[in-house]
């Protein structure tokens, strides 16, 4: 493997999930073919991939299925196996007034062909991402040398871009993990964070979701904060451990564990290849009182006192907090303990941290219990 190509792919190793990533890769990519083309990707409408199909020229993005199923001597598309690379010649006058022409390749100034492409990725019979290296000036033309680079890259492209795929698909799932109060950190084969929820995100002072590509191998931000804040001298070793927060000192409960992949995950193993979960008893949800409510049938009063009590209010003051006297607490609590099926305070609070109270309020970025900050201290 050539030089170009080792370069280019440890850009491809940090594309999956950043967009970003996509950007710099496919502008690193013109740059080491020639000065003479642009990298242009054609995507299906729904397809996840970037929808800023000339990187650097603001454009639409225009659909795959738009493009003819022959091209002048070009290849069919529906014969074009994922990560294959084809040459095509320049397109004939009769693909003048095609839409890929029309609406992308002239407008920014570039040549119909002849220029090389590469299906990333496929649904069946369709593509539906496809890569084209086009010429910005007439007489250029593809090399042996460019062809072969692109060979050497697209396998790797193909499966960076199916991996994309699922992690766009996976927006759903990442979604459901931002509604945790667990912090949850995903690690790559190098240690360096690839993805947090918002809880970890805020607990680090990050930015959650995917994270960005870390040039030359380096440690981004966010690991750098992950490892200066909460391990020992960079060290990740022990499976759980208990470690204090830098700035309070609160004892924050960490558990790392290895995600399980097959053997021929490849590029998605090399990811996200742990996962850290961290508890952080400052972190609260939102206020799910009235989830609490329809799970166990609690007014909205027993809820609110149930709430405190979660939040380590004694009796008496959660009593104050809500206006009630003691007396009319205690009653509240007995009747909160017959519809939990609990038989102590100590019970109670255990089953509510496992339920409702573990999701995060959907509409707030973070807040603790409103409660708290009233809470008094004699």
């Amino acid at each position: 493997m050539d030089e170009r190509a080792e370069s280019l792919l440890r850009l491809v190793f940090d594309v999956p999930g950043n967009p970003s990533a996509w950007a710099s890769f496919f502008a690193a990519l013109g740059q080491a073919i020639s000065p003479d083309v642009e990298v242009v990707v054609l995507v299906e409408t729904t397809h996840p991939l970037p929808t800023t199909t000339l990187f650097g020229i603001d454009t639409q993005h225009v659909a795959a299925g738009l493009l003819p199923r022959r091209s002048d001597g070009g290849p069919h598309l529906e014969a074009l196996p994922e990560g294959a690379v084809f040459e095509f010649p320049r397109l004939g006058a009769r693909m003048a007034d095609h839409r890929v022409v029309r609406q992308l390749l002239g407008p920014a100034g570039l040549q119909a062909g002849p220029g090389l492409c590469v299906a990333l990725t496929r649904d069946g019979p369709r593509v539906t991402a496809l890569l084209l290296v086009v010429p910005r000036r007439k007489g250029w033309k593809p090399s042996a040398a460019d062809r072969a680079l692109l060979g050497e890259l697209s396998p790797y492209l193909a499966q960076a871009a199916r991996l994309h795929d699922r992690l766009a698909g996976g927006a759903v799932l990442t979604s459901l993990l931002d509604r945790l109060v667990l912090g949850v950190v995903l690690l790559d084969d190098r240690g360096h964070v690839s993805y947090a929820n918002r809880s970890a995100a805020e607990l680090l002072g990050v930015t959650p979701g995917i994270a960005d590509a870390s040039p030359g191998g380096a440690r981004d931000a966010r690991t750098e904060v992950l490892y200066r804040g909460i391990t020992p001298d960079g060290s990740d070793e022990s499976e759980s451990a208990l470690y204090r927060h830098p700035a309070d000192g609160r004892p924050l409960q960490l558990l790392h564990a290895d995600l399980d992949w097959s053997n021929d995950s490849g590029m998605a193993a090399q990811r996200f290849r742990r996962a850290l979960f961290i508890g952080d008893p400052k972190q609260r949800s939102g206020d799910p009182t009235e989830a609490m409510g329809r799970l166990y049938g609690l007014t909205p009063s027993e809820a609110k006192l149930a709430w405190l009590l979660v939040g380590d209010f004694p009796l008496a003051e959660a009593a104050s907090q809500l206006a009630i006297t003691q007396s009319t607490a205690r009653t509240v609590l007995k009747r909160i303990l017959a519809k939990t099926g609990t038989r102590r305070q100590a019970s109670l609070v255990r089953l509510l941290l496992s339920g409702p109270g573990q999701l995060r309020d959907a509409t707030q970025p973070s807040r603790r219990s409103p409660s708290r900050t009233k809470r008094r201290r004699s």
